[in-house]
């Protein structure tokens, strides 16, 4: 039993060894971007949005060197800017759910493509029969694998919703990110 009981311990941790780590934590900030933000008939002047986000993602093999990865992250936008003589802050939370399908070159560079999923609306106004409750974004996700467990990401994210700019304020058409992915099992 005892020899048994080695044997399959030997045995798990050699094959473990070998596996890909499918789970990551990732951090991010970037950058968002809107043109010709109005409101009430008013340009948005010195617009600036920030954002920093942390996702944890399960990427699988679908095969050879082409890979799907999904997740759910947060995402904070910290906004500000001017619209007449009155100017804002603005902080918002969002959730995010993304789907990609990524290509792995050479082993160290992957790139893909996907959809997230993110929440439009604050979670104390997120009521089910509202209206602009969701946002769709075309996302391009890149990655450097930098160390074995580390690699450098760049995220681009771009809203493919048709919604009102008064949602444009505190959460852009596009979002430009880098960050770094920690790879935990």
């Amino acid at each position: 039993m005892k020899k048994e009981f080695i044997l399959l311990f030997i045995l798990f941790f050699s094959l473990n060894s070998f596996s890909q780590k499918k789970f990551s934590a990732e951090i991010l900030t970037g950058i968002g971007f809107n043109k010709n933000l109005s409101l009430i008939n008013q340009n948005i002047e010195d617009y600036d949005i920030f954002t920093t986000q942390v996702n944890t993602n399960y990427k699988f093999k679908l095969y050879k060197n082409i890979f799907a990865e999904t997740g759910v992250g947060i995402q904070w936008y910290f906004s500000s800017g001017n619209i007449g003589l009155s100017n804002f802050k603005s902080t918002s939370l969002r959730l995010n759910l993304p789907f990609i399908i990524s290509y792995s070159i050479l082993g160290k560079i992957n790139i893909g493509g996907g959809v997230a999923i993110t929440n439009n609306r604050d979670f104390k106004e997120f009521e089910l029969k509202a209206r602009n409750l969701i946002r769709t974004s075309l996302m391009f996700k890149g990655s450097y694998a930098l160390l074995s467990n580390i690699d450098i990401l760049l995220i681009i994210k771009q809203n493919v919703s048709n919604i009102s700019n008064s949602f444009l304020v505190n959460h852009p058409n596009t979002d430009v990110s880098l960050g770094i992915s920690y790879k935990l099992f």
